[in-house]
């Protein structure tokens, strides 16, 4: 019995023993336990902060990328982003796009300077996020001068409320500065198409814009238009390889002698199964894009090509005015094309015209003063096309080096027809003789125009009285023509005629000849 209760009391002993050590061992892993929990909890709130703090940065990136600096609103970026958004998450996807522009930006930067334009895009920029919609919109400044945004549910009345307002708001900027804005309303927009698809029709719709009001909608027609551009738009590359683009040619003439001494560069497109389309129909579409640039270098190439035919043929070059789009104002980038392209024909720079649109020349100043002294500096002969059809900035003919100025048609035609007009192009023609600039004048259609012109002091003339623009053949038959009515011989070359009734003369000379040389003989 002894030793049953001895193994009893061994057993006991052994199961306590093993119970504080399991309780021991329970305590040590609850306290590890418990670290472990605070730790992990400690990482927790780490990685929280840590993640609050990088969503924060985050957003504050996004906020960057999103914004304009100089104006400080949403930028193309971020109305690309959250309009799709909208669209997309949408249950009426009834929605209007709004585009908009200082359409008078240009006369402004001229009258007032560039910094003054700035501001007045910041001041634009500004109203427009102050626009108190009732419904859901998002805005941005898609461009420099190009604002935007989209409507989700409103009506046409608020639509154009919303719009007179803030017009309103941008005329009263300054009493000095008169902001004149231009709108084009997509209502109803197809949400199949990418948001600057949506952004470029309701710039079509800007285009069409009247005098009557100063909004326009995208229709049908206009969509029409649309599809007509973009599809040409595609072509126009193709069109290029395959020489579809032709040089036309249209004579400028010495109004006093009726001689042809120069030509103007004209560009036309052989479209399949419509003809020779004309510039107005489709350069349009190419400008404010890269196309126009490839088309000019396309026009400049043709332009040296076609003199450095008439050189190797042996038929007297005359200079050819070729035209320089606003596009390339940008940077001084074009004339290093031009070079390249008149260094591949051997051209000189007194065979090439630039003609340069007066409402190029109001913008990006600085960048242009910099443009028209490299020009000068290379020696190019530059002309000032379309004068008078902006605001005849006479401060042009000062700052700039420049040889001739074109004045615009429609700034003659309006003109000529009253004393005060007629003052007004005598001054200008007057001022620019005084500068020693060549004046030409555009769309000339009568003799009546042409003594005018003459009296008021223009060098020269262009327009379909002289001819319509005309292909090389054309042209180079009707240079040949004029040319042989023009010819008159310095000398005088008697003919037979004048021998016989002077022949009494002539036989007295042999007379005298005869008799000298029988006296020297002797």
């Amino acid at each position: 019995m002894g030793w049953f209760y001895l193994s009893i009391t061994v057993i006991i002993i052994v199961l306590i023993v093993v119970l504080n050590i399991y309780k021991y061992k329970y305590k040590q892993m609850k306290g590890y336990y418990k670290y472990s929990k605070d730790k992990a909890e400690l990482y927790e709130n780490k990685y929280e902060k840590e993640k609050k703090s990088l969503d924060e940065e985050l957003k504050s990136l996004k906020n960057i990328a999103y914004t304009n600096v100089t104006t400080n609103i949403w930028n193309i970026d971020f109305f690309i982003e959250k309009s799709t958004e909208l669209i997309e998450r949408s249950n009426t996807k009834k929605f209007t796009l709004v585009a908009f522009s200082i359409s008078n930006i240009g006369k402004i930067n001229q009258l007032f300077g560039p910094i003054e334009g700035d501001n007045v895009v910041y001041y634009t920029a500004q109203q427009l996020k102050a626009v108190p919609f009732w419904t859901k919109y998002i805005y941005a400044q898609v461009y420099s001068n190009l604002f935007c945004f989209l409507l989700e549910n409103t009506g046409t009345d608020e639509v154009l409320r919303t719009i007179h307002d803030l017009s309103e708001k941008l005329i009263n900027y300054d009493a000095n500065v008169r902001i004149e804005s231009s709108y084009g309303i997509y209502e109803n927009v197809d949400v199949s198409k990418k948001i600057l698809d949506m952004v470029s029709c309701a710039q079509l719709a800007m285009k069409y814009v009247g005098k009557d009001s100063n909004y326009a909608f995208y229709n049908e027609e206009l969509k029409l238009s649309y599809e007509n551009n973009k599809r040409m738009s595609e072509e126009m590359e193709q069109a290029m390889e395959n020489h579809k683009f032709v040089m036309f040619l249209q004579p400028i003439v010495d109004l006093r002698s009726s001689k042809i001494v120069s030509a103007e560069a004209l560009v036309r497109w052989d479209y399949p199964g419509k003809g020779m389309l004309s510039p107005y129909s489709f350069l349009p579409v190419f400008e404010g894009t890269t196309l126009i640039k490839k088309l000019d270098y396309y026009m400049w190439e043709e332009c040296c090509r076609t003199i450095r035919h008439w050189i190797d043929n042996k038929i007297e070059p005359i200079s050819i005015a070729m035209n320089i789009s606003p596009a390339h104002l940008q940077s001084t980038a074009f004339i290093d094309k031009l070079n390249e392209i008149m260094d591949k024909y051997l051209i000189k720079k007194n065979q090439l015209v630039l003609e340069i649109p007066e409402q190029g020349l109001t913008k990006n100043l600085d960048t242009v003063k910099l443009i028209m002294d490299r020009l000068a500096e290379e020696g190019f002969s530059v002309c000032i096309d379309n004068f008078g059809s902006v605001n005849s900035p006479l401060n042009l003919l000062k700052d700039y080096s420049i040889e001739k100025i074109k004045i615009d048609r429609n700034f003659i035609n309006r003109n000529v027809n009253s004393q005060e007009g007629l003052t007004i192009l005598r001054y200008l023609v007057a001022m620019a003789k005084e500068l020693d600039f060549t004046v030409i004048a555009e769309g000339i259609e009568n003799t009546e125009q042409i003594q005018q012109l003459v009296d008021l002091g223009s060098d020269l003339g262009q327009g379909y009285y002289f001819s319509k623009p005309i292909n090389l053949r054309e042209f180079d038959e009707l240079n040949k023509s004029r040319l042989s009515d023009y010819y008159r011989p310095d000398e005088y070359y008697p003919t037979f005629e004048d021998y016989e009734k002077d022949i009494d003369l002539i036989v007295q000379i042999f007379e005298n000849a005869t008799r000298y040389t029988d006296f020297y003989a002797s």
